[in-house]
């Protein structure tokens, strides 16, 4: 089911159950353009009831697998999307032989440049996350730089959101970025960039929508990596 976030935005939500108990709500979300396409940004599983409600409000004309790890879907999307270009993240290609890729995210202009800003956060290359900025609704779009996560539905998700992630129930970023983040300056440069898009909304793919202080709640959440240097890892609470 789709839920409109703002005019020309929608989201919809599925429940992700993975290997080891782990559970996360994971959200896809849908950006329609002024000519009347749609984009498909980090898509879940669609069935005929969920394609019927993106039907009505135009063609799907592009698949985006945001980063490195939110690819799982995109699979079955192209089969039902054939004619779609399909966008990755950089090295997805290479990490998903098996999926057709017609461009790579921050490379060459984007068919939507002119509604949206695309951003690399470089300097890690475990995720290579590509986040978003929907200028019409000021909206950051993101998967997993930011987490907002209240609710799960095993005990294995909450001990590693709050104990490894320490991230659940608040609105942060995973600790799993201070470990992989090989270039502290060039991330917190592409931190500063996200920083400088006039954003009043933020969509991730995991946990709820912020669209109160978003901007000051980002700038707060992405403190240590605009610090540009190492931070020490703090005990679990």
């Amino acid at each position: 089911m789709l839920t409109e976030i703002a005019e020309n935005l929608w989201c919809s939500e599925h429940d992700l159950f993975m290997p080891g108990r782990m559970h996360f709500p994971i959200r896809m979300t849908v950006i329609r353009l002024r000519a009347g396409g749609l984009i498909l940004h980090s898509p879940i599983p669609i069935d005929d009831a969920l394609a019927a409600e993106l039907a009505a409000l135009g063609p799907v004309e592009h698949l985006i697998a945001p980063c490195k790890l939110h690819h799982l879907y995109l699979p079955a999307a192209i089969e039902r999307y054939p004619d779609a270009e399909v966008h990755g993240a950089p090295g997805l290609a290479e990490k998903r032989a098996d999926i057709r890729f017609d461009a790579t995210l921050g490379e060459g202009v984007a068919p939507w440049e002119s509604e949206l800003d695309t951003q690399l956060i470089d300097g890690v290359p475990w995720i290579n996350e590509c986040v978003f900025f929907h200028r019409a609704t000021r909206t950051l779009i993101v998967t997993d730089l930011v987490f907002n996560i209240h609710e799960v539905r095993t005990w294995m998700s909450v001990l590693v959101l709050r104990f490894i992630a320490r991230a659940y129930r608040k609105f942060a970023q995973s600790r799993l970025w201070r470990f992989k983040t090989e270039d502290r300056r060039a991330a917190a440069a592409s931190a500063r960039v996200v920083l400088s898009w006039d954003f009043a909304r933020v969509v991730m793919a995991h946990g709820r929508i912020v669209d109160e202080d978003a901007h000051a709640r980002t700038r707060e959440a992405l403190a240590w990596m605009l610090a540009g240097s190492p931070v020490a890892l703090p005990r679990a609470a």
